[in-house]
């Protein structure tokens, strides 16, 4: 294995974000302060970085065309989304790291009837990708989820979510196209779906001043 580049100096966690739930605590994120030392020139950096065990985001297929997203109000806005379901791997604190506590496919099996009230009869991973590398290491795990069948909604604690609706693709393309579709994950997730069609993914990107507000 090849040597880090740098060395971590000393880190300080300064907000550590836990709950308590059936599966006794779970830790959701650290925010570190972490100072650290370029070893080839000797300068050093001090970083905020937040520490996470990862996030499972379904891709659930109604039908052959359509894809099930959640309408969820997101209190860092004060407004809803249209998004995939997704949910946080279940996690433990490991010295100043987070790592997960459960699969990546347990969690997203069990996220999806939590958030849509559809358990899928086939899960399949499709790809990852972190989510925001500049600031933290939350790696996004994409599935794609076949063969739903309608259960029970089961949304955590303080979870708003007041729509679940299937879309059909075309729709969702227009949806990307006027800026109505504006989480990141969601975006990805649909470029994973759509974009291994024969027709690709095809979105017209004029779009109106007002679709943005």
């Amino acid at each position: 294995m090849t040597a880090s580049p740098f060395e971590w100096l000393d880190v300080t966690t300064e907000c550590r974000d836990a709950r308590v739930s059936s599966h006794g605590e779970e830790v959701r994120c650290l925010v570190n302060r972490e100072r650290i030392r370029r070893r080839a020139t000797g300068e050093t950096m001090t970083r905020l970085i937040i520490r996470h065990p990862g996030v499972c985001v379904m891709i659930p297929f109604l039908d052959e065309d359509r894809i099930v997203l959640v309408r969820q109000y997101r209190p860092s806005l004060d407004g809803e989304l249209w998004e995939l379901p997704a949910g946080t791997v279940q996690g433990r604190q490991e010295g100043t790291r987070v790592v997960p506590a459960e699969t990546p496919d347990a969690c997203a099996a069990r996220e999806l009837v939590e958030e849509t009230g559809y358990r899928a009869a086939r899960l399949r991973k499709v790809g990852e990708c972190y989510a925001m590398p500049g600031g933290g290491d939350q790696l996004l795990h994409l599935y794609v989820a076949h063969g739903l069948v309608r259960e029970t909604q089961a949304l955590d604690e303080g979870e708003v979510i007041d729509e679940v609706r299937a879309f059909a693709a075309a729709d969702l393309e227009r949806m990307i196209g006027r800026g109505e579709i504006r989480d990141a994950k969601t975006l990805v997730g649909l470029l994973f779906a759509l974009g291994g069609r024969p027709s690709g993914l095809r979105v017209d990107l004029a779009r109106s001043p007002e679709a943005l507000d």
